[in-house]
Parts: C-alpha cells; sequence; structure tokens
C-alpha cells in the first residue's frame, strides 16, 4: 500500500470522536457533555459543525459523563471530533490547497491543526513482501511572526501540537495502525522528532507556508506491506 494511503488510515484512527448529549451556555461559553473524551486534554482543538473550538475545563462528572467548556453561543450539535486534517505533498501544492480552503467558507476552518506528509518518497523494493522508505510527516498549526520562544512553547507547541504527536505515535503502535508495516514497534518507534519555530524560516524570512506557523517534524524509516499483503486488508 503506498505511504500516501497508509497514513490517510492513520490519520482516521487518530480522529476521533464522540456524542454529545447536552450543551448549556452562560455568557456565551458553552458546556458540553459528552460519553467520551479519549485523549482530550484542556487547550485542544476538536471540531463541532465545521468549526474549531478550544476546549477547557475538563471535568469528569462520573463514569461515561464528562463535560468540557467552549466559547460559543447558540450551538445545536449532536457530536464533536478531534480537530486534524490530513494533506500529502510537496510544499507548493499545500499552500495552494490551504489558500484555496482559506476563501472556501465550507472549508476555511478545516486547515490546521495538520498532519502533513511530504511527498516525493523514493522506495526501496528490495522486500518479497513489502518496500522500505524514508518518512517525513509534520505536524503543523498556526502561530505568530513575533511569539518569543516561551509563549510559543507554552501555547502553541505544548497545548496543540504535542498532544497530535503523541497520538500519532500511540496510534501507529496499536494493533490497527502497525498492520501496515513489516515489523511491529512495540515499546519504541525509531525517529527524529524536530521542533520547527516560525516553521522553514530562514534569514531572508521566507516560510514553507504563506501562513506562519510552528511545527513539529518527524522523519523515520519504515518498512511497508505491499498492497497484496493479508495484513493490508
Amino acid at each position: 500500500m503506498r505511504p500516501e494511503l497508509v497514513f490517510e488510515n492513520i490519520y482516521n484512527l487518530m480522529r476521533f470522536g464522540s456524542t454529545i448529549s447536552d450543551i448549556s451556555e452562560v455568557n456565551g461559553v458553552s458546556t458540553i457533555t459528552t460519553d467520551n473524551l479519549y485523549t482530550l486534554a484542556d487547550g485542544m482543538l476538536i471540531e463541532i459543525n465545521n468549526k474549531v473550538y478550544a476546549i477547557s475545563n475538563i471535568t469528569i462528572v462520573r463514569y461515561g459523563i464528562y463535560t468540557f467548556d467552549i466559547t460559543a453561543t447558540n450551538l445545536v450539535a449532536n457530536e464533536w471530533t478531534l480537530a486534524l486534517y490530513y494533506e500529502y505533498g510537496r510544499a507548493l501544492e499545500i499552500n495552494a490547497t490551504l489558500k484555496d480552503k482559506k476563501g472556501d467558507p465550507s472549508n476555511k476552518n478545516k486547515r490546521f491543526p495538520m498532519m502533513w506528509l511530504l511527498t516525493g518518497i523514493e522506495k526501496d523494493e528490495d522486500f518479497e513482501i513489502g518496500y522500505q522508505a524514508d518518512i517525513t510527516i509534520a505536524f503543523v498549526y498556526l502561530s505568530e511572526l513575533n511569539l518569543k520562544a516561551k509563549k510559543r512553547i507554552e501555547t502553541k507547541m505544548q497545548l496543540i501540537i504535542d498532544p497530535l504527536v503523541t497520538l500519532f505515535k500511540n496510534t501507529i503502535k496499536t494493533s490497527q495502525g502497525s498492520r501496515y508495516f513489516i515489523y511491529p514497534f512495540g515499546s519504541n518507534l525509531d525517529l527524529t522528532e524536530t521542533d520547527k519555530f516560525k516553521y522553514g524560516s530562514i534569514a531572508n524570512n521566507t516560510h514553507v507556508f504563506d501562513d506562519i506557523t510552528d511545527a513539529i517534524q518527524l522523519d523515520m524509516t519504515l518498512r511497508f506491506f505491499n498492497a497484496s499483503n493479508d495484513a493490508c486488508i
């Protein structure tokens, strides 16, 4: 199976969500009652009705009943999902996609946080049942040009990007996530993880995308099953 499709499946496993059983509102803050939090934490982003909200004040009412707050008024909804959007391609192509989404009312909020698989992947086809490839994936989120490092880490990396990277590493090691790969990861996943403040900025102040972003980039070498392998069915 091609890496682009493998990681689309991994992304779909990551993008958890749950039902909303009740919504109450006080002073512009809506309290959501749900039956599952999965790995949600205060500050993470969710999508409701094609809009993205930061959550706060997570409360365990009792087993199977949880609440959290978002800034929203007159909200009517029956489900929420983790806010995360998957793209693959080269930087210029993804930048064009992001600009197209920004101009589309139905997709303008579905740009970030982004899981981006960089393409141009070279495959080593020496394995009878699959192939080896060097993979680069970045988890990217909107940022600001003049943020100091401390604020950037606190508000962008720790709250938004770090939890997504952890979720990715945990998901790829599950039975469903690891079935696309020739060898099991066990407790370890061999990768290089690099913080990318002002993603791609260099001396002449150019960036990977038109938007100012921060990212964590993961570089890894993986062995994939071919599409014909039973493990990928």
